[in-house]
């Protein structure tokens, strides 16, 4: 199921993430390493988003094969890297389609800007581009490189809020890229707070994506929290929903086999989005990272790999 998808069905919405019990922690994570919340002391700690018993069910011991040596596989503590050939990241024409993530219709007049770094926060985007009436763009990408995207309109028709990806990895090809990328309505983005139960904060955002495992398919029964990238802390506003058959569920207290998850809330920041699981001595194992940064009133797009701590993996023709 697409990113766009999960995020359309969020709009069927449901209640507040029930509270879990305070099971200790194992793995990277340590043992009781909450944060101080999002500006005062005594905030939420690890163990209210990372609570699960369950067992999970994916892969996530073949993480080897991802880099072809054992000697080189994630094991828990190391992290897999992946290193694309450098012979196959070039500019490539692009030509795209900027849709609405809830209808897949085409957004009339989108702005288009891209990170060839990677990183929305260091200013200047390095290419930008304003769609058709049928929000179709014709710009310059990279194959095999990690781009960071924005899609946004005319603030003064207060149509969109700005939608952002990170980790936007094309395959190698000698011709044309041809690729969607998301956007999403100012009216969807309002209706989202209160069909999920939650308090809006217009100076915060969102973050979604899919959990997956060492195979590339959605792992069930992980859990998501969301820390500040320099300290470790974890926002009081933090709000975590899980879906069912690619639906949201309030009971849900984990991902479901579908792998969704949405973080809201979240104030503006550079912050780490972590996957855990339950380990056989009672703990829980920090199993995959992904960056994200947010702006307010705005969405990104940041899915989890197992085995990865900077949300970047590779098509296998890129890789040397």
């Amino acid at each position: 199921m697409s990113t766009i998808t999960m995020l359309a069905l969020l709009l069927a919405g449901c209640g507040d993430k029930d509270g879990g019990d305070d099971t200790g922690l194992t793995g990277d994570g340590g043992t009781g390493d909450g944060g101080t919340g999002d500006g005062g002391t005594g905030g939420p700690s690890i163990e209210d988003f990372i609570n699960v018993t369950d067992p999970y069910a994916g892969d996530i011991d073949s993480c080897c094969d991802l880099v072809g040596a054992e000697s080189d596989c994630w094991n828990g503590a190391n992290w897999i890297s992946h290193t694309p050939d450098p012979n196959l990241q070039v500019a490539s024409a692009l030509n795209g389609d900027i849709l609405d993530f809830e209808t897949g219709d085409p957004v009339a007049d989108a702005t288009l800007d891209l990170w060839f770094e990677n990183d929305p926060t260091v200013g200047a985007p390095d290419y930008s581009v304003v769609g058709d009436g049928d929000g179709y763009v014709t710009s310059t990408f990279y194959t095999c490189k990690p781009v960071a995207y924005k899609v946004s309109t005319d603030p003064a028709l207060d149509a969109t809020v700005d939608t952002y990806e990170l980790n936007q990895i094309e395959p190698y090809t000698d011709g044309t890229i041809v690729t969607e990328f998301n956007s999403v309505s100012s009216t969807t983005y309002a209706i989202i707070p209160s069909l999920l139960g939650v308090s809006p904060d217009g100076d915060k955002g969102t973050i979604a994506g899919t959990a997956y495992d060492c195979g590339g398919q959605p792992i069930e029964g992980a859990q998501i929290v969301v820390k500040d990238a320099e300290t470790g802390a974890i926002p009081e506003s933090l709000v975590v929903k899980y879906f069912v058959d690619e639906f949201p569920n309030r009971n849900q207290p984990y991902t479901s086999a579908d792998g969704l998850w949405v973080a809201i809330n979240v104030p503006e920041g550079n912050w780490v989005v972590e996957l855990y699981v339950a380990d056989p001595a009672g703990g829980h194992t920090l199993i995959g990272k992904s960056p994200a940064y947010i702006f307010p009133e705005s969405i990104l797009i940041s899915n989890i790999y197992t085995g990865f701590e900077d949300g970047k993996r590779y098509p296998d023709i890129c890789l040397l």
